[in-house]
């Protein structure tokens, strides 16, 4: 199999071959340069402009010597005036004498005009005395030509003054000469000096030419032994490759742009079950593609032999089927990238059967939808726990709160405080629950870091724990071991329950012994250690590390010395890794345990003390405070709920208060009350069936209504909360209300300091109303009515879905009130399937409303008869 490799050109390699390029042309440059000169010195133009320049003096001597020659004719002629046949011999030859001065004197006239304007010539005129002596010679010519046009007796008779005008320009012309010859020399002399340079440039360059060419010859010999190397590299490269293809665990085809298997190696052959022979030459296509995939194979092949377009090919691993010999269809992961062996494009393909990778992922995502589906399950019962337990222990909190109010016989009381007492056992095994599922959440974050009284918390804590500390004979103390412990930035929620989880578990596991809280902070440092210490029972050696896990308790006998979910610590542990800390743990069973927990709270200074309206109300009431709570400013206050229970308890919390009380059983009827009546605050539960609180205050507000609203709600999670504040609520009232609850939302209201607050109970109490309650609060006679209805609504229910072909809102809004009355029943299977019907969408088709109607009328006819024997 070919092994395709390529060799650019290196930067040194291109700076080279330029440099030599560039030697090449300085070289025939210069070359050029020189056979110029040679040219110029050969034509000996210099030396045929001096003999020029001294033509014009020859031709002045001559112009001067016949004059001469006219002057000794005329004299001759003269002497031999007197004697026989001369005169005429003389003048014949007088005459021929001044036809040659005329051309004498013509040809030195061209001379000087030749010199004047001839461009070879106007170096010379450059100099001033050689100007001032062209001035002179054309003064000369001027006046000479005056003379020279005279006939030949005007011309004998001016002979004189023209010998004696061409006398006066000998020196001049002489002086004109050597300064030519002087400038024509010098130039002569820098033309030879400017052709040794460029012979010198030219002798260097060749040298360097010479120098480059070795050099490259160096170079060219160098890269053949490169040549040779990489060649063999090549080979053995080649040979590395090709073992590595055949014992490659994937399969690795080579085809060509036909299509045409090349290359086909061992794996391939076990993966697909052909032999390398079978296939090499034949087409992939008809061999290992499935048939519904070949039409677009061959596509997309010829796709790219006319265009290059890539889809597939170095698209990276794709996943793909493949077909076996046997036609059976596999799952492959491919990876095709194109090269090419010499002119020729090749494919080269790996693949790898995944058929167990995909039943394994196949595996894992039917885990994943099971693992969320329970999940799921998860977040629905918490849902419940927070949503549909919160709204009947708003009527059991609400009644223990009322009845609080009004004079009780000893049994009575004794009785309150018993019910009370379960209710917050139950409430803190709920609350445990719900704040476990809010530390589980996917973008849990630590609450805002905030100053706070570190010592004080601690203070607050130790006295909150002395009394159940008391009265199991403990002693309770604290120890500040260090300096830096009073005002520190943190979450003091978090610590506070961190605290409260451990101080709790130490005061319930010992008995008559010692509880101790130390506190220091670290060599100076951010960080806090608290450790909480009791000589109580311990925990055995195997429990030690699972104590951090849900649900666990390290005695879950029968007989075990407290009540608890086995959540504490799991809480505490989240608390404590949420706030960027660590908590660890060590004990001996029958001696006792030490917890140590470290946390970065960084010292601050003490903020402002500002006592407001808002930080008053938030001090707890006590027991005695909430007896004694006084009345509101008078008000009018619409109540919206849906459950009648809570409606009346409501109405009878707010009447305690000093307040007029409007009720509504829904949402419309909500609005409508609003859009009618002057009303100064909403009290608006929030889940409703039909039109739930929030759509309900978007409505009102879209008719004009301005009125202060307040959301009552059982939704527990920041979230939920949030969601409802942005809605427009002034503030959310959780259920269960308390007359506590009510009577600090609506003084912030009145007093207007706060307007986004969630208020909620002490405890965020969750429990369920027990029969007994109703009949407390309510009276035998009213439960029996209230029970007898029930059953009324229950079995009309009934009679309304046998016939029906899906489910009206009214049925919808009925199912709900009746699963709410389940649960403040306890007829939880009843409760369930009521919420079957709830959930069900409106207009639901008959056969879904026939699947759940046995189920709802064996369990709803089986509860209704149970009911009723107790008010028999």
């Amino acid at each position: 199999m070919p092994v395709i490799r390529f060799f650019p050109i290196r930067p040194a390699r291109q700076i080279f071959v330029l440099v030599l390029l560039a030697m090449f042309i300085l070289t025939g440059v210069l070359m050029g340069e020189v056979r110029g000169r040679l040219q110029d010195l050969s034509t000996a133009s210099t030396d045929n402009l001096q003999w020029n320049i001294a033509q014009l003096e020859v031709e002045l001597l001559r112009l001067d010597g016949q004059i001469s020659q006219v002057s000794t004719l005329l004299a001759r002629q003269e002497r031999a005036a007197g004697a026989e046949g001369g005169p005429e011999g003389e003048a014949a030859d007088l005459a021929t004498a001044l036809r040659l001065l005329r051309v004498r004197f013509d040809i030195f006239y061209s001379r000087v005009r030749t010199y004047e304007t001839g461009p070879l010539y106007l170096p010379l005129w450059n100099d001033a005395e050689n100007k001032q002596i062209m001035a002179g010679l054309r003064g000369y010519l001027d006046d000479g030509a005056a003379l020279i046009d005279m006939p030949n007796s005007g011309l004998i008779a001016a002979l004189p003054e023209l010998s004696a005008l061409t006398e006066a320009q000998k020196a001049p012309v002489r002086r004109l000469l050597l300064s030519g010859v002087a400038r024509f020399a010098q130039n002569s002399d820098m033309a030879r000096q400017d052709l040794s340079q460029t012979l010198m440039r030219l002798a260097v360059s060749s040298l360097m030419l010479i120098a480059v060419l070795v050099a490259l010859a160096l170079l060219l010999l160098r890269l053949l032994r490169k040549g040779r190397l990489i060649a063999a590299q090549n080979e053995r490269t080649q040979a590395r490759f090709e073992a590595m293809v055949t014992s490659s665990l994937d399969a690795i085809l080579v085809v060509d742009r036909h299509g045409r298997i090349l290359e086909f190696n061992g794996a391939a052959e076990a993966v697909f079950g052909y032999s390398r022979d079978e296939v090499r030459g034949q087409n992939m296509a008809e061999l290992i593609v499935p048939e519904h995939l070949r039409a677009a194979h061959t596509e997309g092949m010829a796709r790219y032999a006319r265009t290059a377009e890539k889809r597939v090919i170095d698209a990276g691993r794709l996943r793909l089927e493949a077909m076996r010999k046997s036609g059976e269809l596999f799952p492959v992961e491919l990876s095709i990238t194109a090269a090419k062996a010499g002119r020729q494009t090749v494919f080269v393909s790996f693949l790898r059967d995944i058929t167990t990778q995909v039943q394994v992922e196949a595996d894992l995502k039917r885990a994943r939808d099971e693992a969320q589906a329970g999940e799921k399950a998860k977040a629905d019962l918490l849902t419940v726990m927070s949503h549909e337990m919160r709204t009947p222990l708003n009527g059991i909190l609400g009644s223990l709160e009322l009845m609080q109010r009004d004079p009780l016989t000893d049994r009575q009381s004794r009785n309150l405080r018993a019910a009370k007492f379960s209710g917050d056992l139950l409430l803190s095994h709920v609350n445990d629950v719900l704040d476990l599922s809010r530390l589980d959440a996917l973008h849990a974050e630590a609450a805002e870091p905030v100053p706070f009284d570190l010592s004080q918390l601690i203070d607050t804590l130790i006295l909150s724990q002395s009394a159940p500390a008391k009265a199991r004979g403990n002693q309770l103390q604290v120890n500040l071991l260090t300096d830096g412990l009073d005002f520190v930035i943190g979450d003091p929620a978090g610590v506070n329950r961190c605290l409260v989880n451990l101080v709790g578990n130490a005061v319930k596991f010992t008995d008559q012994g010692e509880i101790t809280v130390e506190v220091e902070r670290l060599h100076g440092s951010d960080m806090v250690e608290i450790r909480v210490s009791d000589t109580g029972t311990g925990i055995p050696e195997d429990k030690i590390d699972s104590i951090f896990q849900e649900f666990v308790t390290v005695d879950p006998s029968f007989g075990r010395r407290s009540d608890g979910t086995g959540l504490g610590l799991a809480i505490t542990k989240r608390l404590v890794d949420q706030m960027q800390g660590d908590i660890t743990v060590d004990s001996i069973e029958g001696e006792g345990s030490l917890f140590q927990i470290v946390l970065p709270l960084p010292v601050t200074t003490p903020p402002v003390q500002e006592r407001t309206a808002a930080q008053s109300e938030e001090r707890p009431l006590s027991q005695t405070d909430r007896s004694d709570i006084p009345t509101l400013e008078p008000s009018r206050v619409l109540v919206v709920e849906d459950n009648e229970i809570n409606r009346e308890i409501l109405t009878d919390m707010l009447v305690d208060l000093g307040q007029e009380v409007l009720t509504a059983h829904d949402g419309p009827s909500g609005i409508k009350a609003a859009a009618t009546q002057q009303m100064d605050v909403i009290l608006m539960d929030i889940s409703m069936p039909g039109m739930d609180g929030i759509t309900a205050l978007a409505a009102m507000r879209a008719q004009g209504n301005t009125q202060i609203a307040l959301a009552v709600t059982a939704h527990a999670s920041p979230e939920d909360h949030a969601r409802i504040l942005a809605a427009g609520f002034c503030g959310i009232v959780t259920k269960p209300v308390s007359l506590t609850q009510l009577h600090r939302a609506l003084d912030a209201v009145q007093q207007g300091t706060d307007c986004t607050r969630v208020y909620e109970t002490e405890a965020d109490q969750l429990g369920r109303q027990t029969r007994s309650d109703f009949v407390d609060r309510m009276g035998e006679d009213k439960f029996a009515t209230l029970i007898r209805q029930f059953a009324t609504d229950t079995e009309a229910l009934l009679v309304q879905l046998q016939d029906a072909v899906g489910l009206s809102e009214d049925q919808i809004q009925t199912a709900h009130n009746l699963a709410g009355m389940a649960g403040l029943l306890g007829e939880d299977g009843l409760q369930q399937a009521l919420k079957g019907i709830e959930d069900l969408p409106q207009n639901a088709p008959a056969d879904e409303v026939a699947l759940i109607l046995p189920e709802l009328a064996a369990e709803a006819r089986q509860q209704v008869s149970v009911l009723a024997k107790t008010i028999q």
